[in-house]
């Protein structure tokens, strides 16, 4: 399996532009974990990108272990979040032992993993690196985001003094695919450089990843719809980014 490393090639940008949601969301990962994420508790930060995330549950006093495939976005979260540690590796396909008491994944980071079968590999594979009693929190984009957001078109563009950036999206509703393209263009001596980015995510019926989890092995399971209101809601059709929680009993 190749290791899924498509965020090399603008880490950089990644890591001056994208670091605000871990800001956001760290607030509600602890009302979602409630009493069950002790203090000091031991956290893997899955699919941890540029290490933001990582770097406030450390200022929080947890002990943060971080997993990425991209070695270039780990080259910042080393320096973003010294106190933690960092390796490379895919969700799909990383082995570590039962040593920790939650794990999280967020920025729909999952949502690139594009087929069920995969999907159930990462959920095994966090079941089995949990203390008993230990959480799994993560966040992914839904149908609704994609047949509206996405599908509409996201078009933005980004000017900075020495780059800018373009961000497009696509949406194929017959193959579930969504598609990010990002065109960046960097000031270098009296040239730009240009470079494009396509990223890809899809999305699975709430109801197939409830499954699952509980397939896994995992049990108090509950869903949280995350608003453009920064809320938590109960989910219904309209939302279209869900918070999952699950616990190993």
């Amino acid at each position: 399996m190749k290791r899924y490393n498509d965020y090399d090639v603008f880490a950089w940008l990644y890591n001056r532009e994208l670091g605000w949601y871990s800001s956001i969301i760290f607030p509600f990962l602890k009302i979602i974990a409630g009493d069950n994420l002790p203090d000091g508790a031991r956290i893997l930060d899955l699919c941890c990108g540029t290490g933001h995330l990582a770097k406030i549950l450390c200022e929080n006093d947890y002990h943060v272990t971080g997993i990425d495939g991209s070695a270039k976005m780990l080259q910042y979260a080393r320096r973003n979040a010294p106190a933690a540690k960092f390796f490379l590796g895919d969700a799909r396909s990383f082995k570590l032992s039962a040593e920790f008491d939650a794990v999280f994944s967020t920025f729909d980071s999952l949502n690139h993993v594009m087929t069920l079968t995969e999907l159930e590999r990462v959920f095994k594979n966090v079941y089995t690196c949990l203390n008993k009693g230990g959480i799994f929190i993560f966040d992914m984009n839904m149908q609704e985001h994609f047949e509206t957001r996405m599908k509409e078109g996201i078009n933005s563009i980004f000017e900075k003094p020495k780059y800018l950036y373009i961000m497009r999206t696509e949406y194929d509703e017959e193959r579930k695919l969504g598609k990010y393209t990002v065109t960046i263009f960097q000031s270098e001596d009296k040239f730009w450089k240009r470079s494009d980015i396509v990223l890809y995510q899809t999305w699975y019926p709430l109801e197939n990843i409830v499954f699952s989890l509980g397939k896994t092995g995992f049990t108090a399971i509950k869903t949280h719809a995350f608003t453009h209101q920064r809320e938590l809601q109960e989910v219904n059709e309209n939302s279209d980014r869900v918070f999952f929680y699950g616990q190993k009993p």
